[in-house]
């Protein structure tokens, strides 16, 4: 059983109290100024462990909510080398919540006969390395096996190029952020869960339509065509334009998903 450790922070008792009444008073100011400085600290360590008893208690709930949907025909020892490692790693993320789901499926698919084949040893580590906007991104993958990607790329005066933006990924409808996206893509990819091509797109041109009308291009493009460009950095651009890309999943990112999402 996961342990929710109590931080109780007593007040030190600075000096003895069958001391002198000038050295009880002494210790008096001293614990009551220790109380006015480290008070709010002592609340912080109640609160945080009080919000982190919740998000436990939810876990625990989810757990079970998801082993019960297990049918009893498929109920299978779990392999300790997942299990194991899959309850250590998961006592440090619970208290997020995307994350706590992933630890949760994991921890139901290792019981099941069914799916336990096809749990990787480490999709415990993968789950510890997402960040929530990592999942969200890589749960569209649910449903599509590939995506449209590009670069933004400036094209400088001598008819060469300097990419000004990679991965831009705009699926995401909550997340407008073309730099954060772009670095959750880019460790979807690392990660070996998606996989990021530029040799070739899709066939469908239409689908990258969005990407030269998204706020960012068509500001810096103004920028560029602007006759002040020429007094800025971007005086030695001519244009901003696109190279077409696919994010697909893999076929370790679609057993992660079926396993964990």
């Amino acid at each position: 059983m996961l342990k929710i450790f109590d931080f109780n922070i007593q007040l030190p008792e600075f000096i003895d109290k069958g001391l002198t009444k000038p050295a009880e008073a002494v210790g008096k100011t001293l614990t009551s100024t220790w109380e006015l400085v480290f008070g709010g600290f002592d609340f912080y360590v109640q609160k945080v462990q009080h919000n982190r008893q919740l998000a436990f208690e939810s876990f625990k709930l989810e757990v079970k909510e998801k082993i019960a949907k297990v049918p009893l025909e498929n109920l299978t020892e779990p392999p300790i080398h997942i299990l194991g490692p899959t309850l250590e790693a998961s006592k440090y993320y619970f208290e997020q919540q995307v994350l706590r789901s992933m630890f949760a499926n994991l921890i139901a698919a290792s019981i099941n006969k069914d799916a336990v084949n096809q749990i990787h040893p480490s999709f415990i580590e993968t789950i510890k390395q997402l960040s929530a906007l990592d999942a969200k991104n890589l749960s569209l993958f649910k449903d599509e096996i590939s995506f449209p990607i590009v670069n933004y790329d400036f094209l400088l005066i001598d008819n060469g190029y300097a990419t000004y933006k990679t991965n831009v990924f705009l699926e995401n409808k909550k997340e407008n952020d073309i730099d954060l996206n772009s670095t959750s893509i880019t460790n979807l990819n690392r990660l070996g869960l998606v996989a990021v091509i530029y040799k070739t797109h899709l066939k469908d041109l239409s689908l990258y339509d969005k990407f030269e009308k998204s706020d960012l291009f068509l500001s810096v493009k103004q920028q560029i065509k602007s006759p002040d460009a020429l007094n800025t950095s971007l005086k030695k651009y001519k244009d901003i334009s696109i190279t077409k890309g696919i994010v697909d999943i893999t076929p370790y990112g679609q057993n992660f998903i079926n396993i964990c999402m």
